[in-house]
């Protein structure tokens, strides 16, 4: 079983990678204006570490109704998943804003609205992971941070969590919340972004967080 506690960021290396996450956010805002034709906006604030059973209650937010996921696996230099989450009712707005039709048309997901769903994911986790591979790769004998295709999913936070996680949350129960406001054309989206590297990385992350900082 992982010590938990060793596995933890400190406060400096948390910050470290928030500078990486600030990157990250400013190459989404670009990505996901090109991509809607849009104005928008990805405004990180800060990184907070969380264990698993506080991120599934974060995502709920008090509401009994399933969420909806899009989650990417990460492989590579850091392994583990990167993951939007959202309510229905900000999938539906994306897709009513990249058709072009009055907010409130779509009520369903049909195979059109998840596929907005799953390319929106893939332009947002890639610009954050491509900050993340030039903030850890530098020196390192991998180069690179390959995300495999995200994967859609709608069900209850826990079975959601369950899923995504697998044996990973056995041995490592910790999650990186992004806090981050989502807004596309003047609208706002209820979007949570969760880094979730599994527990071989998280012992890793402060090395390659520390090598990477040293040689710029």
């Amino acid at each position: 079983m992982t010590d938990q506690g060793e596995n933890l960021l400190s406060a400096t290396q948390l910050a470290t990678l928030e500078s990486t996450f600030r990157r990250g956010s400013a190459s989404a805002s670009e990505a996901l204006a090109k991509w809607i034709g849009k104005p928008s906006v990805v405004d990180f604030d800060s990184l907070e570490q969380l264990p698993m059973e506080e991120a599934t209650e974060l995502l709920t937010r008090g509401d009994d109704a399933p969420i909806c996921s899009c989650s990417m696996q990460i492989q590579g230099i850091i392994t583990g998943e990167m993951i939007l989450a959202f309510d229905d009712a900000s999938g539906w707005a994306l897709a009513d804003i990249l058709l072009d039709n009055p907010q409130g048309t779509t009520t369903e997901w049909t195979e059109l609205t998840t596929s907005a769903a799953l390319e929106t994911t893939n332009i947002l986790c890639c610009a954050y992971l491509n900050a993340l591979q030039q903030s850890l790769s530098v020196g390192s004998e991998s180069q690179e941070v390959v995300p495999t295709p995200p994967r859609f999913s709608r069900e209850f936070a826990e079975s959601l969590m369950e899923f995504v996680l697998m044996g990973q949350a056995i041995a490592f129960d910790q999650a990186i919340l992004a806090r981050t406001r989502f807004e596309i054309d003047r609208l706002a989206v209820n979007w949570t972004l969760l880094f979730v590297p599994d527990a071989e990385s998280m012992s890793r992350l402060p090395e390659l967080l520390l090598s990477g900082e040293s040689e710029r």
